[in-house]
């Protein structure tokens, strides 16, 4: 006999003792979770493509041959990282299929392992941002010598222009990843919670 069946039995005898529906609970968190697996379905593979896109930027951008081993330094950097990331990514995702929803034990761990893979994605997208200063630095730096110019050349104030502009960047591309996270993973994790906390009730 399922537990459904012996709560339905059990209230058919008028008792007094309610059994709560922990279980129905555990089913609902199976649709929070599945939300998450598409998420990242679609995200896996964006991310391997954009890694192995940014590896032709400086063919794109028409670096010199000269500033190459500059920017390949910096993009294997990336790479490491990101197989790293990437790595953690799928292991979660395997994780997560592999959640039955029978227990709440299995459904806190899926919690915290969402909460962690969130912190890991934010620190993912912060560790991408020295290769892509160093590839507008580059940028920077060769469009200032098509002009016949360089970084001396520009008065004090475009420079502290440039700093601001590159700061303001810096903390628009940290605060658009805090927001991409909660937008994708946010309201699922927020679901798994008030699951779990009506469960402890």
């Amino acid at each position: 006999m399922n537990f459904d069946q012996l709560k339905e039995q059990w209230n058919k005898e008028d008792s007094d003792v309610d059994i709560p529906d922990t279980i129905e609970q555990l089913k609902e968190s199976k649709h929070p979770i599945e939300k998450i697996q598409k998420s990242m379905k679609k995200e896996f593979p964006a991310q391997v493509i954009s890694i192995i896109l940014i590896g032709f930027f400086p063919m794109l951008f028409q670096f010199p041959p000269s500033q190459y081993t500059i920017y390949y330094i910096s993009y294997a950097l990336l790479v490491v990282v990101s197989c790293y990331y990437l790595f953690g990514f799928y292991q979660f995702y395997k994780q997560a299929e592999l959640y039955t929803g029978n227990t709440r034990n299995s459904l806190w761990k899926i919690y915290h392992e969402l909460k962690l893979n969130m912190e890991r994605y934010q620190s993912f997208g912060f560790l991408l941002l020295p290769h892509f200063l160093i590839t507008l630095g580059l940028l920077a730096y060769n469009l200032l010598e098509k002009k016949g110019e360089s970084l001396a050349d520009i008065s004090h104030e475009h420079q502290i222009s440039l700093i601001l502009l590159v700061l303001i960047g810096v903390l628009s591309v940290v605060a658009s990843i805090i927001l991409w996270t909660k937008y994708f993973y946010g309201p699922s994790a927020k679901q798994l919670e008030k699951i779990l906390n009506e469960m402890e009730e």
